[in-house]
């Protein structure tokens, strides 16, 4: 069947085509200008690890910092800690009555006993040198539980005061429980976040919300910040809410931009859009998308695996997943024979040589910004833009229609062209347009990978021979699969074009479908292909009677080779999707794993093994059995494992998070490694296949 391609639809393509291309390059730049990455550690974690190494804190903290570290996390303070350090005194009545059991009068909480006031659900503090401290946990207090439940009982020769809550203390891992008064979070601590600015490091806090938020806790939030005279340039949730959640969004957002502060998104253990925080996406709209991404190894994840490995996570994360706050937590435990200082400064200093080795610069985190705008403004590009890309999506969907059906003439195309690219445009125009963005960029990557097999097979179907050399076979294989993958990219500028903006590339907006999308290109190629070589007509001639035909089917006696060729079926469908996405829960073999960290190591961009280890050597090998005439059925199934490899570098592009050049070079790579694999493939079965015709004409047909 010889392909029909409409010129006008092609002419639309193109035009498309162009307008995509401009459209990456304008999301390519500003990846490009958001270049500035923070390397931050947790200022508690940095003091836990003096005090087990027995270093003075301002030695630890120079230290850090010239290993790399340049931003430093503030979480809100609490009473135990505030006793651990000496800036207050704490005392519950478990703790009093032993004190009075050992003869003592109760010390600086005597009022507590000459006023009787012991009871079990309270905690007692008292003021020490640090009076600024004492009126902020008093402050905190009120705000957390209430006027009615914090009490001065003492105001000489120091303060004392009573809160009612219980003093339960809740073990590591009962975190999810509520907090006592003693473990719960009071506030941001001025002394700290003036101690970690004097010592050259950026604040980055992360406050708790509060239980029926209010805006006059919101304001408490900030007015710490602005009276420990610190600029805080970064807000990062804490717990399983962001402040303001969940009617005070809007305040909190308004308050984050009176401070210019960007908000920091976590990214999730997935490494699959956040984690699990209330109102976060509301919060960074409110914020008007001012938002980084950061990632963290797992706490429990990280006391298994190697410091190498660990180093492994991060030697990709920036350039590949666009983190821009690289949240380093410490190792605890020694390891390689090293003291923990040794160990983590060398662990933070590789990060920090890996991160400037791919041009990245130490400061604080960059945002996707509109490079029009000299005032920080989200990207969102103007919505004419699109509307040629999304015509070409749509010129490409009914081309492959006119191959499928004859009777979709020339004007019937163009017709229903016009009915879909007039819904299309007009739903983009309407609002955000995001469901039909989502499914134009989903059409994109299943539609344009059959259709560059599909000049593909034009090029096969011109073959006269059916005894080309080796040689040939190779050579036509290298060429024609560059031409496939040069004509399945355009599909990938599409869909990159189509969803360009800074809530996709913060990946608060993803694509759609991701699994669907392994599955659909094979399916349509499969199709057009039966279509194409009349496979469907002569099947469809056998079956005259569908009754008659089904029962002769029931009929079929299944026998062990029956079984064990759906068996590989079901298991190579079940293996393809499962491995697809971050969460299919199939595991990665170990020599696949130092495979990919062999050619992280020697590539920009690491291939996909779909493509150079299925998808391209299955091309190589339809290269040779078109040109030597294979049996039809053969033929069929190499193109249905080659559109694999089609497929998945254009899948790559789904992911808005990867920079839009690495998932351009990530194509080319896979053509290089693929190259490799597919002519050893075309090499050995030319070597192996007079053996089993020999091996088949001795013993199977006789």
């Amino acid at each position: 069947m010889k392909s029909r391609y409409n010129p006008v639809l092609l002419a639309v393509i193109v035009v498309g085509l162009v307008c995509a291309l401009w459209l990456n390059w304008t999301r390519h730049t500003i990846e490009q200008k958001n270049n500035t990455v923070e390397m931050a550690m947790e200022y508690e974690n940095l003091r836990r690890l003096a005090a087990l190494e027995v270093v003075p804190e301002a030695v630890v903290l120079e230290k850090f910092k010239a290993a790399g570290i340049n931003t430093l996390m503030l979480f809100d303070t609490n009473l135990n800690r505030l006793s651990k350090y000496g800036v207050i005194d704490v005392a519950t009545e478990d703790k009093l009555r032993e004190h009075v059991a050992l003869g003592g009068n109760g010390g600086v909480f005597a009022p507590v006993l000459e006023q009787n006031l012991l009871q079990t659900n309270a905690a007692y503090i008292a003021e020490k040198e640090d009076k600024e401290t004492f009126s902020d946990v008093l402050e905190d207090l009120r705000l957390r539980y209430g006027e009615r439940r914090v009490r001065i009982i003492a105001e000489q020769p120091r303060r004392v005061a009573m809160v009612l809550g219980s003093t339960a203390v809740i073990p590591e891992y009962r975190y999810d429980e509520p907090f006592g008064l003693l473990q719960a979070p009071l506030g941001l601590p001025k002394a700290d976040i003036r101690r970690v600015a004097a010592a050259g490091f950026n604040v980055i806090v992360r406050p708790q919300n509060y239980v029926g938020v209010t805006e006059a806790q919101i304001d408490a939030v900030f007015k710490r910040i602005t009276e420990s005279g610190v600029r805080v340039h970064a807000y990062m949730p804490c717990g399983k809410e962001v402040v303001g959640y969940p009617n005070k969004l809007e305040y909190m957002g308004k308050k984050l931009q009176e401070h210019n502060m960007n908000l920091v998104m976590m990214e999730h253990y997935t490494q699959l859009r956040f984690a699990s925080i209330a109102g976060l996406v509301e919060l960074s709209e409110f914020n008007n998308y001012n938002a980084s991404r950061s990632y963290i190894i797992e706490e429990l994840e990280q006391k298994k695996i190697s410091v190498a490995t660990a180093l492994r996570r991060w030697a990709i994360t920036d350039e590949e997943r666009n983190i821009r706050v690289n949240y380093l937590r410490p190792f605890f435990l020694p390891r390689d024979g090293k003291d923990l200082m040794t160990l983590n400064l060398e662990y933070v200093s590789k990060i920090r040589d890996n991160v400037s080795a791919r041009g990245y610069e130490f400061a604080q985190a960059g945002v996707f910004a509109d490079n029009r705008s000299e005032q920080y403004a989200p990207y969102f590009p103007s919505k004419l833009s699109l509307l040629p890309v999304a015509a070409a999506i749509i010129a490409g969907v009914v081309l492959y229609l006119s191959l499928l059906f004859s009777g979709l003439s020339n004007t019937r195309q163009l017709m229903l062209w016009a009915v879909l690219t007039a819904g299309a445009c007009g739903l983009i125009m309407l609002g955000r347009g995001l469901l039909t963005r989502q499914m134009l960029a989903f059409a994109s990557a299943c539609i344009f990978p059959v259709l560059s097999m599909n000049v593909i097979f034009d090029i096969w179907d011109k073959n006269k021979e059916s005894n080309n050399s080796l040689g040939k076979i190779i050579f036509r294989a290298l060429w024609q699969l560059a031409l496939a993958i040069a004509l399945s990219l355009v599909g990938a500028a599409f869909l990159s074009g189509i969803l360009t903006d800074t809530r996709f590339m913060l990946e608060i907006d993803i694509y759609r479908g991701v699994k669907l999308t392994f599955l659909m290109p094979i399916v349509l190629a499969a199709v057009l292909y039966m279509h194409r070589y009349k496979i469907l007509e002569q099947l469809t001639s056998k079956l005259h009677n569908p009754i008659s035909a089904l029962n002769k089917l029931a009929d079929t006696s299944l026998s062990f080779k029956h079984v064990a060729v759906l068996f590989v079926i079901l298991f190579v469908v079940f293996y393809f999707v499962g491995r697809s996405g971050h969460t299919g829960g199939i595991p990665v073999p170990a020599i696949e794993l130092k495979m990919r960290a062999f050619l992280e190591d020697v590539m920009y961009a690491r291939p996909r093994e779909k493509e150079f280890m299925i998808g391209h050597p299955a091309f190589f090998l339809a290269v040779m059995a078109a040109y030597r005439c294979a049996p039809r059925l053969w033929q069929f199934a190499l193109v249905c494992a080659a559109v694999i490899g089609q497929g998945s570098l254009v899948q790559t592009f789904c992911h808005m998070r990867t920079p839009v050049v690495m998932s351009f070079v990530r194509a080319l790579d896979g053509y290089a490694v693929g190259i490799i694999f597919g002519v050893v493939g075309v090499v050995l079965l030319t070597a192996i296949l007079p053996f089993v015709q020999e091996f088949k004409r001795r013993y199977l047909n006789q």
